[in-house]
């Protein structure tokens, strides 16, 4: 267990935890979901760009969320084949404890800036890893990116390492909004 005076954990909500992933990132994560797969998103509401994106495609969606009274750290698992979501990032480590014990192929946006960190590193000795890396540091709310956030995977993909081309970095004149981060509890719309 991650030690609860880290820098990886230090609230059950921080503003760092606030970033919907936008669609063109969605996407690329999108053609490495097996046909016919029940996918589980723990961390999205129905108007989550990867609810909206797999629902499209057929697949069959259990949304989740803290807002909706889900909590991913003590909720019972779904049926589902695989998960797939953007974890808050302030808890990274106990978000990969814990779909690492309940062993289900899964795939994860977060930045690639964390394997910088020893605590990452050690954490990830023992484990199968497979990464689906974006050649763009895709923007969240339309300002252009500090660092790359790509998909930290487990039995996802067909190779431990793809890397994935996108359009543009969603920033400025591409600037789409998730519909989630305008659909959150208390913002006007």
């Amino acid at each position: 267990m991650v030690e609860e005076n880290t820098w990886l954990r230090k609230t059950a909500w921080n503003k760092r935890d606030e970033y919907y992933t936008p669609p063109i990132l969605v996407n690329a994560i999108l053609p490495y979901v097996p046909e016919g797969s029940a996918v589980w998103c723990p961390f999205d509401t129905d108007e989550s760009e990867f609810v909206i994106a797999l629902r499209r495609k057929g697949f069959v969606v259990i949304a989740s969320h803290i807002w909706t009274g889900t909590d991913f750290f003590s909720c019972q698992v779904p049926a589902c084949d695989c998960i797939i979501s953007n974890p808050p990032y302030t808890r990274k480590l106990e978000v990969f404890e814990r779909l690492y014990k309940i062993e289900k192929p899964f795939a994860m946006v977060m930045g690639l800036p964390i394997l910088n960190y020893q605590q990452v590193g050690t954490f990830f000795l023992d484990k199968d890893l497979q990464l689906l890396i974006v050649d763009k540091k895709v923007s969240f709310d339309g300002n252009t990116a500090s660092f790359n956030n790509s998909y930290f995977c487990y039995r996802m993909l067909p190779r431990d390492i793809i890397f994935a081309h996108l359009e543009h970095n969603n920033s400025k004149g591409h600037f789409v909004e998730s519909r989630m981060a305008t659909s959150k509890p208390g913002k006007a719309v």
